[in-house]
């Protein structure tokens, strides 16, 4: 059975990665074939605050200490994408939101280059979340520039809008952004509009031509990120971005397991590919001390 929802553990974890093998793999020298999507910013519309309260009824939320977070139930996602039914000649509209349903029709959280498992809430964004609560305050965020990149449901730069941050959201799926993300965010604040929503950015598409797309703005504070080290063929282009995008005093917050077995990626690995690109240091700032072996990283520009 199709796993699209948003539970936190993940017993199976290493096995989804290791059956995806062959779709990030595509010739016997290991060599990517993936047109990968342009970037666009995905606007919030009148028809995501029309369709709240069907998303309230379908929610649920996770607490960690003083901060509650709610988002949508991944139970009832395919029936709120449905609702939203395409204008009369809006096939942009009905392709947006295959992405998602391809996924599910094949049984997958990963299609390369398709869908990058932005509808599942990965157990690296809880440990994020509860390290945050417990190891930050929430001053350090309050005024900040937050990027909450490869955001999936947005939860961790949901957090740091409770902190008084400004938040963008990155994610490589359209409708995830439409169907997930933006629906989260306004579920967060108490009288949502979407002129309280206009400081939020949410932004679509590959890393590298999101970088482009939006090269004229201002860095960020902080770029959070969970999960997204598992495809070692796309690091490099992660790193790319921190880079681009990440102010000379900010700091990444990464998370993510110490080997995703079937792909190669992993916190080692990473830390191997840091070094090598000598702009970056890191630290381990948490560990997990149970399950899957998890790490979380702060990186920061080399002095």
């Amino acid at each position: 059975m199709f796993k699209f929802g948003f539970e936190v553990e993940e017993p199976e974890a290493e096995e989804v990665f290791a059956s995806n093998e062959k779709d990030l793999r595509e010739d016997e020298n290991d060599t990517p074939k993936i047109d990968w999507y342009p970037s666009e910013e995905v606007h919030p519309t009148e028809d995501h605050l029309t369709n709240l309260n069907l998303c309230a009824l379908n929610s649920t939320s996770i607490t960690s200490k003083d901060v509650e977070i709610h988002y949508v139930h991944s139970g009832s996602l395919i029936k709120i994408i449905d609702t939203g039914k395409p204008k009369e000649g809006d096939e942009d509209f009905k392709i947006e939101l295959s992405d998602i349903k391809s996924a599910e029709s094949k049984h997958s959280d990963l299609l390369p280059g398709v869908y990058e498992g932005g509808a599942k809430i990965w157990e690296c964004t809880i440990d994020m979340i509860e390290y945050f609560s417990e190891s930050t305050k929430r001053s350090d965020f309050e005024g900040k520039r937050v990027l909450d990149l490869g955001c999936g449901s947005g939860l961790l730069g949901i957090f740091a809008q409770t902190c008084g941050a400004t938040v963008h959201f990155q994610d490589y799926n359209k409708d995830v952004l439409e169907t997930l993300t933006i629906p989260n965010v306004l579920l967060n604040y108490e009288h949502p509009t979407l002129e309280t929503i206009k400081d939020n950015k949410f932004y679509s598409g590959d890393w590298s031509k999101y970088v482009e797309f939006t090269r004229e703005d201002p860095k960020f504070d902080y770029i959070f990120t969970s999960e997204t080290i598992y495809n070692p063929i796309n690091q490099q282009k992660l790193l790319d971005t921190f880079a681009e995008k990440l102010a000379k005093t900010g700091t990444v917050y990464l998370g993510a397991k110490i080997h995703y077995f079937g792909v190669g990626g992993g916190i080692r690995q990473f830390e191997e590919l840091l070094k090598k690109d000598h702009r970056f240091k890191s630290d381990v700032v948490w560990t997990s001390s149970e399950g899957v072996q998890r790490e979380i990283l702060t990186i920061n520009w080399n002095d």
